[in-house]
């Protein structure tokens, strides 16, 4: 009989890929695994997020939190700087991305991790995706997006900040069957296009959307409005990467129109 073991893990291009691995009695999707033996992971403390080591004493938490560094024989010397011409971003990246901490050198991922009680690390957050809005509140924007994942019209959700407003939208590309069902619900005919431009629906969508982030997101980061998206983006229309994750900047830019249309943000976000 034969036997095959699926599991996750985690590592990067510049940790020499897997970092952590799950073990092959862990059948859980939420955690990566604990590291490995020739991997050294290090948290660090993140106040602009509010993750913190001491999180590990909070009483509704009970586990350590903060920014994934990985050290050990894998982790690559950096990123090549060509001596002739050197490019000053490269050198920049070089300088903050990588650090020596008590004798250890480590990268600097970017992303937000805990560890489990079974010490497991689990990846909850991204640094890249955090936005200051207009009171002084941090967003980010993947955990605004992991709750919206949860509305049954949701296919695909981007969320989006910037910092002159004080809560965050959402553009979403829904779920075709669900919206069309929504529709005929509600006597509205048309194209997947037209639909999602409809007004009505739109606000449909969005009440579902905020009850979802109910108990989960506070008031500023819940998307307060809504821009469905008929045109699912993919790999191939370049909103998404190889690995299909969202190009942010690019859907902005693609969308910009039906921003301003609904009155939010005065520029992209960087």
């Amino acid at each position: 009989m034969f036997v095959a073991y699926a599991g996750q893990g985690y590592g990067l291009t510049e940790t020499t890929a897997a970092t952590c691995i799950t073990l092959a009695s862990d059948n859980r999707t939420s955690v990566v695994g604990p590291p490995q033996e020739s991997s050294c992971i290090r948290l660090r403390d993140w106040p602009e997020g509010k993750y913190f080591n001491d999180d590990l004493t909070a009483p509704t938490i009970k586990m350590r939190r903060g920014e994934i560094l990985i050290g050990g024989p894998g982790v690559c010397k950096g990123y090549f700087v060509n001596p002739d011409d050197p490019d000053p971003d490269i050198v920049e990246k070089n300088a903050t991305e990588f650090v020596t901490l008590d004798g250890v050198r480590y990268f600097c991922t970017g992303d937000i991790g805990q560890f489990t009680p079974e010490g497991n690390v689990q990846i909850i957050d991204r640094k890249k995706d955090l936005v200051k809005l207009q009171q002084g509140e941090y967003v980010a924007l993947s955990k605004v997006e992991n709750v919206l994942k949860t509305s049954k019209y949701v296919e695909l959700p981007m969320a989006y900040a910037v910092s002159t407003e004080s809560s965050c939208i959402a553009l979403v590309c829904p779920m075709a069957p669900a919206l069309k069902a929504l529709a005929a619900e509600m006597n509205v005919t048309g194209t997947l296009e037209e639909l999602c431009a409809n007004p009505a629906l739109v606000e449909k969508v969005l009440a579902d959307l905020q009850t979802c982030c109910k108990g989960k997101l506070v008031p500023f980061e819940t998307p307060q409005k809504l821009i469905l998206v008929a045109d699912v983006w993919t790999v191939e229309n370049d909103m998404l990467t190889a690995a299909m994750k969202l190009k942010r900047k690019p859907i902005v830019e693609r969308h910009a129109e039906q921003i301003a249309a609904i009155g939010y943000g005065t520029a992209p976000a960087k």
